[in-house]
């Protein structure tokens, strides 16, 4: 039912995106279209193409950007946020009890990182989990600023995504519901987004909606009733994810050779040439 009311916002959301078009591209469709009824817009078959850039904030971060890189980038957003408190404060204890508050964000974001090695990890237990892979030389570094979480993963440290953690409720810029999200979305990038449902079979256990531009491919995922994320991820490594992870995980249901053997127990013994018959004779 919800991903019923999903594709229902969306397609609602495409009438609405052609209403928008320029009077000349309008009236071309119209001499096509005069006298036919038009159908409603098919849907995207993969990542909905966008019509408008799909945009990161700040736009200091860029796609490919190494793990200092990004923590000066942070670190200068930071200042940022700061900028007014010391602006009202005097110089004295109070100015640097700012001081070290800042310092201990800028600290806490370069002691987030984890590497994904050999041992797994608890954050196995989230829904982060198959955003990553072991032993590919993969990382994570978190953010947590103003109430809100930002992920960002590295490949042979560099940046290739970022997924942002995002509320949603009546004063959430994305609305109250996961269709709101989408539809404000779809608005803001000129195209219905790309569904694709649960499919336990394949695998799929929620509900994404996706876009892709020239550079970056936009993930809308569903984690709760009230919280979704935002997956931004850079096409070029996406292309290449394959290859950048030689590395594949271990099939839960494979059985180890060893063990296997163990099981079945030793070879028998081949199987005996037949007995002479007694009765002939040389």
């Amino acid at each position: 039912m919800k991903v019923n009311k999903l594709w229902a916002a969306l397609l609602a959301t495409s009438f609405g995106l052609a209403a928008t078009l320029p009077t000349t591209d309008v009236e071309a469709q119209g001499a096509v279209n005069r006298g036919k009824k038009i159908a409603a817009p098919a849907a995207p078959v993969g990542p909905a193409q966008t019509a408008k850039p799909i945009k990161m904030t700040p736009d200091t971060i860029k796609w490919g950007m190494t793990m200092k890189e990004v923590a000066k980038a942070i670190d200068a957003l930071l200042d940022e946020d700061y900028k007014p408190l010391f602006q009202k404060t005097s110089p004295g204890v109070k100015m640097k009890g700012l001081d070290a508050a800042l310092g201990e964000e800028k600290d806490a974001f370069r002691r987030s990182r984890l590497d994904f090695g050999k041992l797994p990890i608890a954050l196995d237990s989230t829904p982060l989990r198959g955003e990553y892979s072991y032993l590919n030389k993969e990382s994570l570094m978190t953010l947590t600023r103003k109430g809100e979480t930002r992920h960002f993963f590295f490949i042979q440290d560099r940046l290739w995504k970022i997924i942002d953690e995002v509320k949603l409720g009546a004063k959430s810029p994305f609305g109250k519901t996961l269709a709101d999200a989408a539809v404000k979305l779809s608005t803001d990038l000129g195209a219905p987004g790309h569904v694709t449902p649960p499919n336990e079979e394949k695998g799929i256990f929620i509900t994404e909606v996706d876009w892709k531009d020239a550079t970056t491919h936009l993930r809308l995922i569903e984690r709760s009733e009230t919280t979704v994320a935002l997956a931004y991820e850079d096409n070029a490594t996406l292309g290449n994810l394959n290859s950048l992870r030689a590395n594949k995980p271990v099939k839960e249901e494979a059985i180890d050779p060893a063990v296997a053997a163990a099981i079945r127990g030793p070879d028998p013994d081949p199987t005996p040439p037949p007995a002479a018959d007694p009765k002939k004779k040389k």
